[in-house]
């Protein structure tokens, strides 16, 4: 072979070396174990195979490519196990035929004692009637772990070690002494209990109505968390203002007890005026009260008198004023108008009846009227009581 042969011989095998251990550096950042590579063939590697996911509150052991059993039978695998919104979650692949419920539940077991683990499916006391499809998730409340083989002999150690046990032959002391002659008291304990547990049974509609109200109450706090904010970024300043002018404060309500302490002695004096005066107002305002319905008609007749207002577009037209009045010019109605309570009346009177007008016709002597308040069956006008 020729040097030149050989020259390029070699730089073929450093650029496939150089290729090759790139290839391996680049490939660092995604390995995560030989027991993560996946495997060709077995259960729900076919074509037509279903894919679900399952929420797991742990992992424990478990690692992909982990076998799926359904009643103990090798029916899937793990594909990959995720950490989706802080929640452990497996891509499990399924063999095609598998029919589960839609509320199955998933479990992990050890399927030996060197630690290998799988997952269980298997229904529930209660199936759905929905199947389980293609692209489902279990819940993590239908997920659980059986107890490994681990957390098994801690039990046992912690138990053979003491752990526990001499505690049970004081708790069996102190009950056995709190018990021991007060049987009567507990009785009285236990009926009071059930009286009180039958009656918050009869309130539990009341419970719920006050549960349901403080949730709606929550509802609309929360709908207002910006005002909410607010206030309580507002209210600091406030407080501190408060705090700067508490002198303000205890002069007002020094002031305040003082003015108390004026009007109590003012009102105390004049109790008996005021009982006085409110006795007296009674009699008008019963008046007021018994006018009452009149006094709209009387509303009327203060801006329009003689006139009533709804008749004053046919009393007044343009420049003139239809009215009709009677008046009375005679000696007797001028004597009562005119010199009642003087030292002339009844002289205009004597007149008219000396020129023949018959007393009968002329209106009453106001003089010799019966006053309506002494008169027969009165009084005409009533008085307040």
């Amino acid at each position: 072979m020729t040097r030149p042969q050989m020259n390029w011989t070699k730089l073929g095998v450093r650029t496939v070396a150089l290729a090759a251990t790139g290839l391996m550096l680049s490939g660092c950042g995604q390995w995560r174990g030989i027991a993560n590579v996946a495997l060709p063939g077995g259960p729900g590697t076919q074509d037509g195979h279903s894919t679900i996911y399952i929420q797991m509150p742990e992992t424990l052991a478990l690692n992909a490519n982990s076998r799926v059993r359904v009643a103990d039978v090798f029916v899937g695998r793990v594909r990959t196990i995720e950490l989706k919104n802080w929640v452990p979650t497996l891509t499990v692949d399924l063999e095609p035929g598998i029919k589960l419920p839609s509320n199955a539940l998933a479990r992990i077991g050890q399927t030996s004692l060197l630690g290998s683990q799988h997952v269980e499916l298997d229904s529930p006391a209660e199936p759905s009637p929905t199947p389980l499809r293609n692209g489902d998730t279990i819940p993590l409340q239908n997920s659980s772990a059986f107890p490994t083989i681990e957390r098994t002999l801690a039990a046992i150690s912690g138990v053979l070690t003491g752990g526990g046990i001499p505690n049970l032959e004081v708790i069996q002391n102190e009950v056995n002494a709190l018990l021991t002659g007060r049987a009567d008291e507990i009785r009285e304990f236990l009926n009071r209990l059930d009286t009180f547990t039958l009656e918050l049974n009869k309130q539990r509609d009341d419970l719920t109505r006050a549960i349901d109200s403080t949730n709606r109450l929550l509802v609309v706090i929360a709908q207002r968390n910006d005002t909410l904010d607010q206030v309580l970024t507002e209210f600091p300043p406030l407080i501190q203002h408060f705090a700067e002018t508490r002198d303000l404060f205890a002069d007002a309500v020094t002031a305040l007890g003082r003015v108390s302490e004026a009007s109590d002695e003012t009102l105390s004096n004049s109790n008996a005026n005021l009982h006085t005066n409110l006795q007296d107002l009674q009699r008008p305002l019963k008046q007021f009260t018994r006018a009452a319905p009149h006094l709209v008609e009387a509303v009327k007749l203060i801006l329009t008198a003689p006139f009533a207002i709804e008749n004053i577009h046919k009393a007044i037209r343009g420049d003139y004023i239809n009215t009709s009045a009677t008046i009375d010019l005679t000696l007797s109605a001028l004597d009562n108008g005119w010199l009642s309570g003087t030292g002339l009346s009844g002289m205009l009177r004597a007149l008219e009846q000396a020129w023949g007008r018959d007393p009968a016709t002329m209106i009453p002597d106001i003089r010799f009227t019966p006053n309506p308040l002494d008169a027969p069956n009165g009084p005409l006008v009533e008085r307040g009581e």
